[in-house]
């Protein structure tokens, strides 16, 4: 899955012989597309699910418009949070990362946010950049 700001998402279940791998953007978070791969996962194999979110603009970064984060709240209580310099922002892979906890996943979360850190691509920050790829292959 390849990725700038939005979150880079892979999945691992049955020892890793079904894995999966997703771009969840605002929207795609928004739209439940989590909670859709963890439904089509269950569906194929029973026990555990592990997760790993990759590197993604945090919530101190993402600003976005006020009228956003009500909408977000909305549909995702908790999606809402601050930038460092006091405006309102959205924070996906804290959101992410609760959602999917709360349907028992187990979640490891790489906390490098991609405006912050120069050696990671990011669009906000440089407008024209490359993309991180987060890979995932079958056991």
């Amino acid at each position: 899955v390849l990725t700038a700001d939005c979150l880079p998402v892979v999945f691992s279940a049955a020892g890793g012989r079904v894995v999966a791998a997703v771009h969840a953007g605002r929207r795609g978070l928004l739209g439940g597309i989590l909670m859709r791969t963890v439904d089509l996962i269950r569906a194929r194999v029973d026990g555990s699910i592990d997760a790993l979110i990759g590197p993604a603009i945090c919530g101190s970064c993402y600003e976005v418009p006020s009228d956003m984060v009500r909408q977000s709240e909305e549909i995702m209580p908790g999606i809402g949070s601050q930038t460092s310099w006091g405006t309102p922002s959205l924070d996906l892979p804290r959101a992410a990362a609760s959602q999917l906890r709360e349907r028992g996943v187990r979640v490891v979360s790489d906390s490098r946010c991609t405006l912050e850190t120069p050696t990671l691509f990011s669009y906000r920050r440089d407008r024209e950049c490359g993309r991180q790829a987060l890979v995932i292959a079958p056991a």
